[in-house]
């Protein structure tokens, strides 16, 4: 029979109505990420046009605009039958998702569906597993306060708004990986009593762990935090790995407890000179020796009042002085940080000084004594040098002229001066060089005497005779320098034969005595230091 105009358009629709809605699913008890597919097959929904690809049915239309009574009268259906079976409601997209204090008794696969709207699972019991496996949250998504006692998969999600997991109970595994938080996340509270996985997720604003307990491990390796994260108080029972993140901003694990091993390898932390990155200030290590840092920046990271004597550093970066000296951030981080870390570097009550250089001082001591145990002594001199500084900037003195006084030219101040707090053989050097120079100019000022007794023109060597001298040696200014350098060079040598000698009583014993206290004071800085540069 010849088909009249228009009968294979309307033989289309009539197909379609009778193969159902094409949207592939998966059979039921197959594994979401199996390969079994199954069609819909549910009646097709007269969308607008152009809201749909092509016809389906009501669960997986786009329409905004679909009826939602008739949407949740399904979704119930779908759950009764399923009893404690299975319930697919696979890439269905939902008009609405007011579940608050719901009991899921099925095991329930969300997988690749998208809530168009906000997505209320607020107490919500998830007695089976809970598959949300590359599902889409347009809306704020809401789970506060829900138990998952079995495994709760979100990988691949996005959450374009909100996400909000505070008080959630991860009885099971909870799988994270590779999820997009566009907003704010927050996992406050939060249980995973088993395995917390949020390897490659993404979180493009704050991330909220507070007080977070992960009894198993957790793992967040190749996560990428844009903005602030922050796992104050989050207790880590077991290993917590955090290898190839990156946290572009703060870090807080202020207060934070780990009981196992926790694992920094490669971690990106902040690097751009003035703000504040990771906090571990009042962190705990309970078993700090399977604590690794390892190749990254640690110019902005804060320590203080956190045990770090015995935690691995390995191929770290530091902040660096203006001498090239390693050092750590609580010296010149800003004490206006809204950080609660940054309000113990404030000075104790009544302290004149700027902050609190015993706390940094007791930071340097604890790093000193780590890389001293590992033999690393030029690092551990670098935090030497920085637990002397603090000494010599902290100063009990109020009064701004004392303070500076002390500060320039205290005890310390000298002993940085000379030789860099021990830390320097080359200073201590260069300075007995100058001063042997200076005291080769000051001998003739005071006179030297030849110790013959014969008096000639050459017999003393004082400026006032300078020109006769010249007249009288034929080596001229070069002898008369001369005899004098061999003078403070056997002073210092504690030499008593010698061709001259100081006149008294300034040059001998005044002088004498003057450059032999400052020679020796000189070498055995440079040999103190000698010793702790190649000790081993």
């Amino acid at each position: 029979m010849p088909e009249t105009p228009g009968t294979a358009e309307r033989q289309q629709p009539e197909a379609a109505e009778a193969e159902g809605c094409p949207v592939d699913t998966f059979e039921p008890n197959v594994w979401y990420k199996g390969k079994k597919r199954k069609r819909c097959g549910r009646p097709p929904y007269s969308a607008p046009e152009g809201v749909d690809k092509r016809p389906v049915c009501l669960m997986h239309s786009r329409d905004p605009n679909k009826d939602n009574d008739a949407f949740q009268q399904e979704f119930e259906r779908i759950l009764e039958e399923a009893g404690e079976g299975e319930a697919n409601f696979t890439l269905f997209v939902f008009p609405r998702a007011d579940y608050a204090g719901r009991e899921f008794k099925a095991r329930c696969i969300f997988g690749d569906a998208t809530f168009t709207q906000r997505a209320n699972f607020i107490g919500a019991t998830f007695t089976q597993e809970a598959d949300f496996t590359r599902a889409t949250f347009t809306q704020w998504a809401n789970f506060r306060g829900a138990t998952f006692t079995e495994r709760a998969d979100f990988s691949e999600a996005t959450f374009t708004q909100r996400a909000g997991f505070s008080e959630a109970t991860f009885t099971g595994e909870a799988n994270f990986g590779g999820a997009t938080f566009t907003q704010w996340a927050n996992f406050v509270l939060a249980t995973f009593t088993q395995k917390a996985n949020f390897s490659v997720t993404k979180f493009t604003q704050m991330a909220h762990f507070n007080f977070a307990k992960f009894t198993q491990e957790a793992g967040f390796q190749w996560a990428t935090f844009t903005q602030g994260a922050h796992f104050n108080c989050a207790t880590f029972t077991q290993a917590a790995a955090f290898f190839n993140a990156t946290f572009t901003q703060l870090a807080n694990f202020g207060r934070a407890r780990f009981s196992g091993e926790a694992t920094f390898w490669k971690t990106t932390f902040r690097n751009d000179g003035e703000g504040v990155g990771p906090v571990f200030s009042e962190a705990r290590f309970e078993k700090p020796e399977r604590v690794v840092f390892y190749g990254n920046y640690l110019g902005q990271v804060l320590f203080h009042n956190c045990d770090v004597s015995k935690v691995e550093f390995s191929n770290v970066e530091w902040r660096k002085r203006k001498n090239g000296k390693r050092m750590v951030f609580e010296e010149v981080v800003s004490l206006e940080h809204k950080a609660a870390s940054a309000e113990a570097l404030n000075p104790p009550e009544g302290s004149a000084d700027e902050r609190n250089y015993g706390l940094i001082a007791e930071l340097y001591q604890q790093l000193k004594k780590n890389f001293d145990d590992r033999r690393d002594y030029w690092t551990a001199g670098d935090f030497h040098y920085g637990e002397m500084e603090m000494k010599r900037v902290s100063s009990p003195r109020s009064n701004r002229v004392l303070r500076w006084l002390h500060r320039s030219l205290g005890l310390a101040a000298w002993y940085k001066y000379a030789s860099e707090y021990g830390e320097s053989y080359k200073r201590p050097a260069v300075w007995l060089g100058i001063f042997l120079l200076l005291f080769m100019v000051a001998y003739p000022d005071v006179g030297l005497q030849r110790n013959d007794g014969i008096p000639t023109p050459t017999s003393e060597i004082h400026y006032k005779n300078f020109f006769q001298f010249l007249e009288a040696h034929p080596k001229g200014a070069w002898a008369f320098f001369g005899h004098s350098l061999m003078t403070a060079l056997s002073v210092m040598a504690l030499q008593r034969e010698v061709e001259y000698q100081p006149v008294y009583p300034w040059g001998r014993p005044l002088l004498t005595v003057f450059e032999l206290v400052l020679s020796y004071t000189l070498i055995a800085l440079f040999l103190l230091a000698v010793r702790r540069q190649f000790r081993r």
